[in-house]
């Protein structure tokens, strides 16, 4: 199935080459769970990350489903 990671400011940096926007496509198996999907990337997997399913903060746990974004991106804030 079909899912998208968006990964935001520098958490891009973290997707290939071929990513776009800031996005990239990955077909992964059903089951698939937001921590599978996500823990591919080198980003923090703490509380330095806010990582959301489709816009909603969701247990790391949640299974995925065709057609989901999960996006990642810093919760430290610059001023």
């Amino acid at each position: 199935m079909m899912i998208r990671i968006k990964m935001i400011a520098n958490y891009r940096d973290a997707l290939p080459p071929e990513a776009k926007h800031g996005v990239i496509e990955l077909d992964v198996l059903a089951g698939t769970t937001v921590y599978d999907a996500i823990s591919r990337f080198d980003i923090p997997l703490n509380d330095e990350s806010v990582i959301v399913l489709n816009g909603i903060t969701v247990d790391m746990s949640t299974p995925l489903q065709e057609g989901d974004m999960v996006t990642a991106f810093s919760a430290i804030a610059g001023g």
